[in-house]
């Protein structure tokens, strides 16, 4: 019974998507939100920086490095919640490990609770809950494959995010590698993060994004 609820949802919410598409193109949506990191029009994205890592805007992108093993660091925009949304960014590794990963977290009700869609320089992607008591929840059985994704370091790659209500569409380079449906988070705010595994040393430039 359930997976056949959860094809019919996918299947509806593939329509959906169509149709907006094919009445309004992604590219007509109004913007709600476009950043470049040009300096002086940047919006309030959370800059921090210690000894484990920082997030800081260089040369018009914004800059995550880590420089420990087994990090997450994130910036977030601090200030503007999305419930409904098509979320775009560039994204790319620039120095380190390409079995890093990085990505975008999105319906960030607070610092313990949000989803986050990573991908990896080996071309992997995962999906996964954070959950107020600390813990993860993936919404896939492990890291997938996809030649949707630009493999190594200093290989640029398009992120795209779609939720509506409870169902979500995750994009690399305009292919649709994902769907899924979580009811647990209905509005946040959003961020861009990067993750190391075994080893440290990492930075992760994003640029161009865009909110609809």
């Amino acid at each position: 019974m359930w997976r056949k609820s959860c094809l019919i949802f996918l299947s509806l919410l593939t329509l959906w998507l169509a149709g907006c598409s094919q009445a309004v193109p992604l590219s007509q949506q109004e913007v709600v939100f476009a950043d470049s990191f040009v300096a002086g029009e940047m919006g309030d994205w959370v800059l921090e920086a210690d000894s484990w890592g920082r997030a800081a805007v260089d040369q018009e992108k914004l800059l995550i490095e880590i420089n420990q093993s087994d990090t997450m660091q994130y910036s977030a925009l601090a200030g503007q919640t999305f419930t409904d949304f098509a979320l775009e960014v560039d994204a790319e590794i620039i120095a380190g490990h390409a079995e890093s990963s990085y990505g975008v977290l999105f319906r960030m009700m607070d610092a313990a609770r949000f989803y986050r869609f990573e991908i990896t320089g080996t071309g992997l992607y995962m999906v996964e809950r954070r959950n107020a008591d600390g813990s993860w929840t993936r919404l896939l059985d492990d890291w997938q494959e996809s030649a949707a994704i630009q493999q190594g370091v200093g290989a640029l790659n398009r992120l795209k995010v779609v939720a509506a209500g409870s169902g979500f569409a995750l994009y690399v380079n305009g292919a649709l590698i994902l769907q899924f449906t979580d009811t647990a988070y209905p509005a946040g705010t959003v961020a861009l993060d990067a993750g190391t595994f075994g080893v440290s040393g990492l930075q992760v430039a994003f640029d161009n994004v865009v909110i609809r």
